[in-house]
């Protein structure tokens, strides 16, 4: 594999999404009534009719210690998109009010059976025809088959495990007999784990590695598929070992690591489960090689509270981190500016992500509306809107289509270093460069 800088996607630096004709797609006309560059003008939502009532879309992210500076930019992305909009689509009010939006998160990290709580909530509540969510593939795990046999539309903006939506795991956590209700607008692990290791060998120079996981669905998940791509560059792995998430002291670990001498260190995790106290550990033990985690550290910049980079300081010298999905996207100068005018801050993360699926599931709202009979009948119909793979759409990532697992045709990784000069001299990532695999062969 070669990782080469891409540049921006071809195509209309404004777009706005209008009624989806006959097959399914969702077609795009020039507009400057977006503020986001990609938002649905409030012309596409029926210049603001909302004579057919109120439908809310709903969110389950993590949202206490750490993890809020990762799920705070989704919920913002969201409901601006909302906002670009103009808060309507196919006749319907679009609203996400704050008692629909729920925290994952249990003593400051994400877990899995309060996500299932929070799900079956959701699904009770019959106003709600799609969730943006969750942000971690373990909560993934227990959501999906709740909101499936609810028959909503669950749109991820942040899920990269493979085993979601591929092979024989992926049968497991959807009901037997039921239509596919996710879709995810980032691509997946299998990709994300081998593109942090080509950067690390071909273009850091790093030819060793040790590897430390959070033993969570995402953290080994992308750690067994860094290592089977370093192994295959031909890059040796020194040690590679896995730490649950309820560590605190990481020293002893890190003391052993630097025994073995390695070039580079690969972390898989998040920074709630211990992405920069991993790094901190191995600086105090002497290892200033390279640092290069997934997406699960790309959480904002220094000055974002209890973010990656808010916690590591200068520490954070030689970190890299991927996100799994577009960097160099279309519309990104106009979202961001769009965004910080709305927020008084930078985008950071997943709040493109977070706007990207929300303007899925408002188009889906607008093409659910010209079948369903009734208000009552808008969920099932959003769901099936939402999963058409024969729709696509064009979004602030540009044009997005997803398969009949929900999986998207984009599959783009993103290369982020550390600047010290960033978020006025408190750090930041910057983007460096980013592979596309599905032209990369």
């Amino acid at each position: 594999m070669r990782i080469s800088k891409v540049g921006a996607l071809a195509g209309v630096a404004v777009l706005t999404f209008a009624a989806c004709g006959t097959g399914g797609t969702a077609s795009n006309a020039p507009s400057s009534s977006s503020a986001a560059s990609g938002g649905v003008s409030p012309s596409a939502a029926a210049s603001g009719d909302t004579s057919k009532g109120t439908v809310k879309i709903g969110i389950d992210l993590p949202l206490q210690g750490s993890e809020l500076a990762a799920g705070q930019p989704i919920i913002n992305g969201v409901r601006l998109a909302i906002k670009d909009a103009g808060g309507a689509a196919g006749g319907y009010a679009i609203t996400q009010p704050q008692e629909a939006v729920f925290d994952d998160a249990v003593n400051g990290a994400h877990d899995p059976q309060q996500g299932a709580k929070n799900m079956t909530s959701i699904v009770s509540d019959q106003d709600i025809v799609a969730v943006i969510g969750p942000l971690n593939s373990s909560v993934a795990q227990t959501e999906i088959p709740v909101s499936n046999e609810g028959e909503l539309l669950q749109c991820s903006p942040a899920n990269t495990n493979p085993n979601l939506t591929k092979g024989d795991a992926a049968k497991q956590i959807r009901p037997a007999g039921k239509p596919n209700n996710y879709i995810r607008v980032v691509t997946t692990d299998d990709y994300q784990g081998p593109a942090a290791a080509t950067y690390l060998y071909q273009k850091l120079g790093a030819k060793s590695v040790f590897i430390i996981d959070d033993t969570e669905t995402f953290g080994k998940g992308i750690a067994d598929a860094f290592e089977a791509q370093f192994k295959k560059e031909g890059g040796t792995v020194v040690d590679h070992v896995g730490v649950p998430k309820t560590t605190t002291d990481y020293a002893s670990i890190m003391t052993a690591a630097a025994s073995k001498n390695p070039a580079g260190i690969y972390f898989g995790g998040v920074t709630a489960t211990g992405g920069a106290r991993i790094l901190k550990a191995a600086i105090a033990a002497g290892i200033t090689v390279p640092y290069v985690a997934g997406d699960g550290i790309n959480d904002g910049s220094g000055a974002t509270q209890d973010s990656f980079l808010n916690i590591a300081g200068a520490d954070a010298k030689n970190a890299f981190s991927t996100l799994a999905g577009i960097g160099d996207f279309p519309a990104k100068q106009n979202f961001n500016a769009a965004y910080k005018a709305e927020y008084g801050k930078d985008a950071t993360g997943y709040a493109s992500t977070g706007y990207a699926c929300a303007q899925v599931v408002i188009n889906a709202i607008q093409r659910a509306a010209a079948k369903a009979s009734d208000q009552a009948g808008m969920r099932v119909a959003v769901r099936d809107a939402g999963t058409d793979s024969t729709a696509s759409y064009d979004t602030i990532l540009g044009k997005l289509q997803f398969d009949a697992n929900g999986d998207t045709n984009q599959k783009i990784i993103s290369i982020y270093a550390f600047d010290a000069a960033g978020a006025e001299g408190k750090g930041d990532w910057v983007f460096k460069e980013q592979i596309d695999f599905a032209s990369a062969g």
